[in-house]
């Protein structure tokens, strides 16, 4: 406009940050309303963390249906919410049930010989796929999940969350309750264990190689 002198400072601005301070409320004060039991706080909480719950239970457990887990991992959450003694450290927390949860769920399929595993109990095999059905990517994941099944519980949650949920080893170790030390051992003995079963594998050894 002609004549204008008006400076950034008294220029308007776009606001892109929603003016209900609420939504930026941190962890310790959303914990104190869900103990308080004020309305909607557990809601927040649920929408704060759902998705973070799921994808680590989807990744923990492989390509399966995990509602029923999520909602475990809540109910668990909420029950015992009284014991967090940090409220600032309510995502670690809420990570360490769903380890546990999906822990659990891991001991319950293997004992039912279900997870990944076809009917008569041999292992699902990529010529079980239908040529319609098979798609290279989609079968390396499920190879790798079946090769999963064969390490155990505490070298399957390192490996997934190292590798692929991208913890930090100072995060893992906290979740775990153990070790800088004790966390680099164990996720060096999972990678070795999880490389050489996929190395020996058709199908995941060339993504092995793509990788080196």
């Amino acid at each position: 406009m002609a004549g204008s002198t008006g400076t950034a400072e008294n220029k308007p601005h776009l606001r892109i940050v929603s003016a209900d301070t609420r939504a930026e409320e941190d962890d310790a004060a959303l914990v104190a309303r869900v103990r308080a039991k004020e309305p909607a706080a557990a809601g927040r909480m649920w929408d704060r963390y759902a998705f973070l719950v799921r994808r680590l239970l989807r990744r923990m457990l492989g390509p399966v249906d995990v509602e029923d887990c999520v909602q475990d991992a809540f109910l668990r959450l909420f029950r015992d919410l009284r014991s967090l003694r940090d409220p600032s450290r309510l995502r670690s927390f809420l990570i360490g049930i769903a380890i546990h949860v999906a822990n659990s769920e891991l001991r319950k399929r293997r004992a039912k010989r279900w997870l990944l595993l076809t009917s008569d109990g041999a292992p699902l095999d990529s010529e079980a796929l239908t040529t319609d059905d098979w798609h290279e990517p989609r079968a390396a994941v499920l190879r790798l999940y079946q090769i999963l099944d064969r390490v155990s519980d505490k070298l399957r949650t390192v490996f997934v969350l190292r590798y692929v949920e991208g913890l930090e080893l100072s995060e893992l170790a906290t979740l775990l309750g153990c070790s800088l030390a004790t966390v680099k051992r164990r996720v060096a003995d999972a990678s070795t264990r999880v490389c050489a079963l996929a190395a020996a594998d058709p199908l995941l050894a060339p993504y092995l190689e793509a990788r080196s």
